[in-house]
């Protein structure tokens, strides 16, 4: 089994090759991608399979986000983008959206709890900061 069975498996999830292809280039990705931009990379032209393969797509991205695999970003463009979660940490924590180039990435930096008032309970944090990235500003 491979590592990336391995992970799927321990999260409940049937490692089917679309979902393990799925996993691999999220995996890969160092910001978060839109569903439209995965669909160019994952579905092909094919007329005989399209909404076949559309719709396995769908539904891999949805159980990943039910199962904590992924989570989903809004960064202020209208556009959802989704990004791997990180399997050992909460996924309470900001994002960076360049506005040159439009990527959206997480960052490593952690949101306290301890700051909150006793009985409140965190269940969604969503904190975008806008700029210019380092390769943006580069140019």
């Amino acid at each position: 089994m491979t590592k990336t069975e391995r992970t799927l498996s321990s999260k409940g999830i049937r490692p089917t090759q679309m979902r393990s292809k799925i996993y691999k280039y999220l995996k890969r990705k160092t910001y978060a991608d839109s569903l439209n931009e995965m669909q160019k990379v994952f579905l092909k032209k094919s007329k005989s399979n399209k909404t076949a393969n559309k719709t396995t797509f769908y539904r891999t991205m949805k159980l990943f986000e039910e199962k904590n695999i992924v989570h989903q970003i809004d960064d202020g463009t209208a556009v959802a983008k989704y990004a791997l979660s990180d399997e050992n940490i909460s996924d309470l924590h900001m994002h960076f959206h360049c506005t040159v180039c439009g990527k959206t990435i997480c960052l490593p930096d952690r949101i306290s709890k301890q700051n909150l008032p006793d009985d409140y309970e965190i269940n969604d944090v969503n904190l975008v900061l806008k700029g210019v990235c380092k390769n943006c500003s580069k140019k």
